[in-house]
């Protein structure tokens, strides 16, 4: 079993006590260290570096005693633009507004932007919205990367019929 599996598979019990989701779990060597990288959310609701202290602190121990190797844990907010990891995430996030980046060209291209207009969880595919109404299918191990996208001109400007005004608040404490 991969190391993020038994990990997740670990600690997703605390996670969920304390109020919060796993996003994804990754392993991964930067430079010289080895990261286990946690990415969690909040139902709705905005995150604070205190959320993902909590969470540190409680999954610590359990993480210790399952890891027998020297790594950096790390337990962070998936923030405004999610990076889409797993099939559960594009489907978590279907009827959004997505940037892929893929390892072969299509129609020319190696990026699209468009929505998630369906998700084929055991076939791990994804059906794309482009801009031009266009639909393009997609299988998760054809995407090098993929994450949502916000459309900050709409809402700097001021103009709020299509924008979610909740995402923004998330980062005023003061809500």
């Amino acid at each position: 079993m991969k190391i993020e599996n038994k990990v997740e598979e670990l600690i997703n019990p605390i996670v969920k006590d304390l109020g919060f989701e796993i996003e994804y779990v990754e392993f991964v060597k930067e430079g010289t260290n080895n990261v286990l990288r946690i990415v969690i959310d909040k139902h709705g609701e905005a995150m604070w570096v205190e959320d993902c202290e909590k969470v540190s602190r409680s999954i610590e121990d359990v993480v210790d005693k399952n890891i027998n190797q020297e790594y950096v844990l790390e337990v962070s907010s998936p923030g405004l633009e999610r990076q889409l990891k797993n099939i559960k995430l594009y489907k978590k996030y279907t009827g959004q507004n997505i940037h892929v980046k893929l390892f072969t060209k299509i129609e020319g291209k190696k990026e699209f932007d468009g929505i998630i207009n369906d998700v084929d969880e055991e076939q791990e595919k994804i059906v794309l919205e482009l801009e031009n109404k266009n639909k393009l299918e997609l299988l998760l191990k054809e995407i090098s990367s993929a994450y949502t996208t916000y459309d900050f001109d709409t809402a700097l400007k001021g103009n709020t019929d299509n924008v979610n005004l909740n995402k923004l608040n998330k980062f005023n404490k003061n809500n």
